[in-house]
């Protein structure tokens, strides 16, 4: 039998929402105050809920926010009736006289919301408590990594005016100049260094790397000691691959100056032993301070760290190394992991306002190159792209090729397409785009048509995460977006549209041959003959041939070498040239169209080479058959994209006859785009007079759901454990969505949209209904193949990490939480490091995000285990 307790009532305030939501309805500016910091699950009645998830989305469409606009948001979204009708609103306005306390209100709702959290976190916690099965390091962790997030999730920084800032600057800088220092850093110990860093800044995180036996760890060990003898700095270390033991030794011969070897076998003379008693007098006194707890999770270094700054006041901390920093929780991925955990280390330099030097592991890639010089896509987890791959100008909707953005002399950011963390493809900053040296490509083609060149650790996305390049198969389902929607810009006449749609397609501008148009239907030569005369005052000459009707358009004036037909000067504003039917292209602006100039475009497009016909197939009903032919494959690749910029998703073919070239065709199909694509923009001519009998037939058509699915991993990956949580079968869950059972049957097929709609809202699946109601096309990879060594390139994208190359979604670097990245190598590296002889190691700082790159010297001394500086 319950008891009283277990009966209790989550903490809630049903007057705080209402008055929330009144004074909102009463003044709309209300929303400013409390947008930035309550959600809308934070409210506890789901009518309340829903209400307060319509203001937010008239609040972020800059809508008014009233009784009338509300009530058409809540009908658009299916919930006034979920939420009592229009009475209830009205209710609400008569619940606060004024709309002054709405913070107040807000904030109690917030706080009631964390309470019901930290409930339902305890009842979690405390059932896995009861599990005896259960790890018990595994589950402080997994409650501390709960707590903190929620922790996280609720703090609150405001704006600082530049004059605080200013002011603690000034502070910092008089500290510097009193201690006669030009360092407004820690001191790595290095002359030649310090003086390229200016120090190790405070909130920045430096990544040291190098590949095994390089003396990674001993340069950090160096560094360590220089500060926290010399300077007197306190110093954190966590070692996860070297015991303290190991790394006491190193010290105390660094420190001692003596030989390694000695020290290891006790074989000590008199001036060893006097240097050594001296040096454990030093670093006794050196406030240096080891963890080694191998496995150490993110969220343990962070607790760790943050007790060390409060107990020790630690001004440098060293994370040696990263790839065996444990996450803490679940990837999809490797390359999410890494991130992970580099975005962490960041976080906590920000947080302690220290620097944080992480050491790194550099992948083999280096080993398989002719020069031994590290460069940043070693760093990586993750790979590169050809130069050739074209990314998108978020603004524009303008194709920029990568090795454009990596060629640029300064590296200012640019806003490019990528995809967020709900599966919205939406904009995002590049902030820098660069080479990675020379690589092995593959060609991967998907069944749409789209291509990229890649090389083989490059990650794309499938639906159970990121995935390199070299583990993906021929089927499989890859994330490619359903829409560019970009704003584009207006720069043509809407003349200069339709004269070149129908040139590009029927018009002959051929050199040394007479500029002319060619068609069967009158309509269309009217429409160029009109624009012609507009645009560049030709008159034009019609001569007939059948069926067919030549428009010639000759220029108004003599040409000569120096001055040329009207038509090719625009051509060549445009930077382009005559062209044979095969080398037809559209110029850089004409990707760059607005939305209904697209239209207008393809528009007139489809009345030269374009198809709206009937498709009649036995035992179905008629259905459509639309698509554009040309044999230039890069203007069918630009159709493709315009028609992607407007929602329609279209498939690349091609065909062969004789010893004719290659005809290239975009085809449009699938009920929805089809119906899009006839509705929205249709065909200019006779061939437009089918659209409406055609929009009839297809309307009647049951869509082809396998014509867009989210592959069938989804069924074990997401489905299996949303379904458990409600206590569902399987039975039962396909009876709740409205079909039959069929066994195992069920998860050896994809799953369409609409489908997985249903079940997320049988199972309240947040994930499975944003994957349902995705701006992705999953499309199935058709061919890889091995290229060549070539040249390749990435980018780092900040905020999502990824960004559409080609119209296919990829990752992108995950070097870009480091401030400061640097390599050591040895140019010989068959040489042993741990002889007795010095060797002299570089010391490459490939990236400083506020300073000078370059290479230093270093020494190295195999008996010492000790790096000296090499000043000139």
């Amino acid at each position: 039998m319950a008891t009283l307790e277990s009966l209790k009532t989550p903490p809630h305030d049903l007057e705080a929402e209402r008055s929330v939501l009144g004074a909102i309805l009463i003044d709309s500016s209300a929303m400013n105050l409390v947008a930035e910091f309550v959600r809308a699950d934070f409210f506890y009645a789901l009518e309340n809920k829903l209400i307060y998830s319509a203001m937010l989305s008239l609040f972020e469409k800059q809508q008014p926010i009233d009784v009338v606009t509300l009530q058409d948001q809540l009908k658009s979204q299916d919930a006034l009736k979920k939420i009592g009708g229009k009475n209830y609103l009205s209710d609400l306005i008569n619940t606060v006289p004024t709309s002054a306390y709405v913070e107040h209100y807000g904030q109690i709702i917030k706080n009631h919301y964390v309470k019901r959290k930290l409930i339902e976190l305890s009842a979690r916690m405390t059932e896995k408590s009861f599990d005896e099965r259960g790890d018990v390091k595994k589950l402080l962790d997994e409650a501390e990594v709960a707590i903190f997030g929620l922790s996280q999730q609720h703090l609150h920084r405001d704006f600082i005016q530049l004059k605080e800032i200013l002011a603690q600057s000034f502070e910092r800088l008089e500290e510097f100049m009193k201690r006669g220092s030009h360092l407004r850093g820690v001191s790595t110990g290095y002359v030649d260094l310090d003086n390229k860093l200016a120090g190790m800044q405070d909130s920045n995180l430096l990544i040291l790397a190098a590949r095994p036996g390089i003396g990674k760890t001993t340069l950090a060990l160096n560094i360590s000691l220089n500060a926290a003898v010399k300077n007197k700095i306190a110093v954190g270390f966590f070692s996860l691959e070297m015991s303290k033991e190991e790394l006491v030794d190193r010290l105390l011969v660094g420190q001692a100056d003596i030989d390694a070897w000695r020290l290891k076998t006790g074989k000590l003379s008199d001036d060893d032993y006097k240097k050594l008693t001296e040096a454990m007098g030093d670093l006794s006194e050196a406030p240096i301070y080891i963890d080694d707890t191998p496995g150490l999770s993110v969220l343990e270094m962070r607790t760790k760290a943050r007790k060390l700054k409060i107990e020790k006041d630690i001004k440098f901390l060293v994370v040696d190394y990263l790839q065996l920093a444990d996450a803490g929780k679940r990837f999809d991925s490797r390359v999410n992991e890494v991130s992970f955990v580099s975005q962490n280390l960041k976080n906590l330099a920000r947080e302690l306002h220290i620097p944080v030097l992480a050491i790194s592991q550099l992948s083999r890639a280096v080993e398989q190159r002719g020069t031994k010089k590290p460069q940043l896509s070693d760093l990586r987890e993750s790979g590169c792209l050809s130069g050739d791959a074209e990314l998108i100008d978020a603004n524009t909707g303008k194709k920029i090729t990568i090795k454009h953005l990596a060629e640029r002399k300064k590296q200012n950011p640019i806003t490019i397409m990528s995809m967020d963390f709900d599966y919205k493809v939406m904009p995002a900053v590049l902030t820098k785009a660069f080479k990675s040296g020379i690589k092995t490509t593959y060609l991967l083609k998907t069944q749409s048509g789209r291509e990229i060149k890649a090389s083989a650790n490059h990650p794309f996305f499938k639906i159970n995460g990121w995935t390199r390049l070299d583990q993906l198969r021929v089927n499989d389902l890859i994330a490619t977006p359903r829409e560019v929607d970009v704003k584009g810009k207006s720069q043509y006449k809407d003349e200069e549209i339709i004269f070149f749609a129908h040139m590009i397609g029927d018009g002959c501008f051929v050199k040394n041959q007479p500029i002319h148009y060619t068609s069967g239907d009158i309509k269309n030569i009217k429409a160029v003959e009109i624009t012609a005369k507009k645009l560049f005052k030709i008159a034009p000459r019609l001569v007939r041939q059948k069926n067919w009707f030549h428009l010639y358009l000759p220029s108004l004036y003599h040409l000569t070498h120096d001055k040329h037909h009207p038509f090719v000067d625009w051509l060549k504003e445009q930077k382009l040239d005559f062209a044979h039917s095969y080398e037809k292209m559209l110029p850089d602006g004409f990707l760059q169209l607005t939305k209904k100039q697209i239209i207008l475009f393809l528009h007139h497009l489809w009345a030269t080479d374009g198809n709206i016909s009937w498709k009649k197939l036995t035992g179905r009903s008629p259905s459509g058959a639309i698509y554009y032919s040309s044999t230039s494959k890069i203007l069918i690749q630009q159709i493709q994209y315009l028609l992607l910029r407007l929602g329609i998703i279209s498939t690349l073919r091609s065909s062969k006859k004789n010893n004719y070239r290659i005809n290239w065709q975009v085809h449009i199909q699938g009920k929805e785009n089809q119906l899009k694509f006839l509705k929205e923009v249709g065909c200019f001519g006779k061939r437009g007079d089918i659209i409406p009998q055609l929009i009839q037939s297809i309307n009647k058509i049951v869509a082809n759901t396998n014509n867009d699915v989210i592959s069938k991993e989804i069924w074990n990956l997401v489905i299996a454990k949303e379904k458990d949580k409600k206590n569902l079968s399987w039975r039962q869950l396909a009876e709740a969505y409205g079909t039959s059972y069929s066994g195992s049957s069920l998860f050896k097929n994809n799953i369409g949209r609409d489908r997985l709609k249903k079940i997320s809202e049988v199972v309240e699946s947040k994930q499975l209904k944003l994957l349902s109601e995705s701006d992705i096309y999953w499309d199935k990879i058709k061919e890889i193949s091995k290229l060549k060594n070539e040249e390749v390139y990435d980018a780092t994208i900040s905020g999502f990490h990824n960004f559409i190359a080609n119209d296919i979604i990829v990752h992108n670097s995950i070097e870009q939480d480091a401030d400061v990245v640097m390599f050591l190598y040895l140019e010989d590296e068959s040489e042993d490091l741990l002889d007795q002889n010095k060797k002299l190691i570089k010391l490459y700082i490939a990236k400083h995000r506020n300073g000078p790159t370059g290479e230093i010297d270093l020494m190295f001394r195999g008996d010492r285990v000790k790096f000296y500086g090499v000043e000139k």
